[in-house]
């Protein structure tokens, strides 16, 4: 079946239920099964069990399992969205967090929160004095031709932390990468953001993907100078 097709059977009969009761979308059953190579076999958006052909799967059964009557759920009231991309056609950098945190979607700013070191560092290791506005850090970004976004278009999360998000979409960054011609390397804001990047999408040849320590207030581990010396790899040639 392709996923699309899954996905559908899911929503029609009721087999799973999103936490926010929005539907299944084929996107994620192509993440889901990515994870499980040693039960599913993969060709583009076609999925079938190993050992299963595909002309055994595709067609489908005339007994269908009873759906178990579900009581509707209440959709969650810790969905949030992430912010449009800051990117213009020169970016070469790309920089993914996961998604913005509650300080940040209350000021409508990226790395809002005041104990976040990410403008700190961007405006150190580009040799660059600190923005004290918003306006100034993009602008920063986009004179270093530096692009950022996130992973997840929404999901629901109680606070702030990356351990805390559920329930992923992820934003089309397939299409970003494929506007964006120059762009030679993304860096990852923390463990979570590369692990959802490879969750939903494939490493593309031509680019550099570079793992970095989060700029969360919430990593401590880590002091200023160390953090920029391994966030200066993003500028590597």
């Amino acid at each position: 079946m392709t996923t699309l097709q899954i996905a559908d059977e899911l929503n029609k009969n009721g087999w799973y239920q999103k936490k926010d009761g929005s539907a299944i979308q084929a996107f994620q059953i192509h993440g889901r099964t990515r994870n499980y190579a040693n039960i599913f076999d993969r060709d583009g958006s076609t999925v079938s069990l190993i050992g299963q052909s595909k002309t055994k799967v595709v067609a489908r059964t005339t007994d269908k399992p009873k759906a178990t009557k579900q009581l509707p759920k209440a959709a969650s009231t810790h969905t949030k969205t992430s912010f449009d991309p800051i990117s213009n056609a020169d970016t070469t950098i790309l920089i993914l967090g996961t998604m913005p945190g509650d300080k940040s979607l209350e000021l409508g700013e990226y790395y809002g929160h005041s104990r976040n070191r990410f403008w700190k560092i961007i405006s150190t290791i580009t040799s660059n004095e600190l923005p004290l506005i918003y306006s100034d850090k993009k602008a920063l970004l986009l004179k270093s031709k530096i692009g950022i976004w996130d992973v997840a278009h929404k999901a629901n999360r109680k606070g702030s932390l990356d351990s805390a998000i559920e329930d992923e979409e992820p934003n089309d960054l397939d299409s970003f990468i494929s506007n964006h011609k120059n762009l030679k390397v993304i860096g990852f804001n923390g463990t979570k953001s590369k692990s959802l990047f490879d969750k939903y999408f494939d490493r593309k040849s031509g680019i550099k993907y570079i793992a970095l320590p989060s700029t969360s207030p919430a990593n401590t581990g880590i002091d200023f100078e160390n953090i920029c010396k391994q966030w200066r790899l993003i500028l590597t040639k």
